[in-house]
């Protein structure tokens, strides 16, 4: 069977210049720092595509991934993969930094294949985000702009996700709000730590020892002792479940959820 994904995001730093209460993959609340080496990257990278058939969109981003210094040379590992690759590599940036030259350049030299993510969290904190745009337009790069502030926000807001009491507690009840979490529908996966999780609220979970890890709810990219194929099983397990753990703990990114004000920092 193969294993082509919607969508999966790769976070090279949980450094970030801000500090947003309601952090999506509570980037503000993790104890140790890490920035992704490149020699890392080119490891899990090549764990990844071994494991995974296709994949439309990649994300690349943090924490705030222009505070990795290698941020240039991981997007162009990247795109080494572009075959595998069948929608685009999507850079997602909080419009706090001017975009350096050498990642402008690689984004530019993959055109066709990337876009770029603002995440605007009005003028207060994006202060770069004109500048950033412009440099964009000149160098004719895709991108859009996710509203964070004011009215017309995208998505209307932010969900908080620091509740991990127990939610849903037959399998039924969280299968059914699994099926509307926009993350566990779309088939969004994540990689941290050299493993490839469903979402960012169930790596963070496993991480602080609220939920188990259980195989088939997770992919250990780096194990050398596990077979490729065994990890291709485990993702197509990941795949095809309706819910996971985790989801008994959640929300879910569902609509009818009540939202938050964006960016609130601490």
């Amino acid at each position: 069977m193969r294993t082509d994904i919607k969508r999966t995001t790769l976070n090279i730093t949980t450094y970030c210049n801000l500090k947003c209460k309601h952090c999506l993959a509570f980037i503000p609340y993790h104890d140790k720092k890490f920035i992704m080496s490149i020699e890392e990257a080119g490891k899990i990278l090549s764990a990844y595509f071994q494991v995974v058939d296709s994949v439309e969109h990649f994300t690349v981003t943090g924490g705030e991934p222009l505070l990795n210094k290698d941020c240039a040379q991981i997007l162009e590992e990247v795109h080494k993969y572009e075959n595998q690759i069948t929608g685009s590599v999507d850079f997602v940036t909080n419009g706090t930094m001017e975009i350096p030259d050498d990642i402008i350049s690689v984004l530019a030299k993959h055109i066709d294949k990337t876009k770029v993510v603002l995440s605007n969290y009005g003028e207060k904190l994006s202060k770069k985000i004109d500048i950033i745009e412009e440099t964009l337009k000149q160098n004719g790069i895709p991108y859009r702009v996710s509203k964070f502030y004011g009215d017309d926000l995208y998505y209307d807001g932010w969900i908080d996700f620091s509740n991990h009491d127990l939610k849903w507690k037959t399998i039924e009840e969280r299968d059914q709000n699994a099926q509307k979490c926009v993350h566990r529908v779309g088939k969004y996966f994540v990689i941290n730590d050299g493993e490839l999780h469903c979402c960012s609220r169930s790596y963070w979970r496993i991480r602080q020892g609220i939920i188990p890890k259980i195989k088939g709810e997770y992919v250990p990219l780096m194990d050398d002792t596990i077979s490729i194929e065994e990890k291709r099983q485990d993702l197509i397990e990941m795949f095809n479940k309706k819910s996971s753990t985790s989801c008994a703990y959640c929300v879910g990114l569902c609509n009818g959820v009540p939202r938050v004000k964006p960016a609130q920092q601490l």
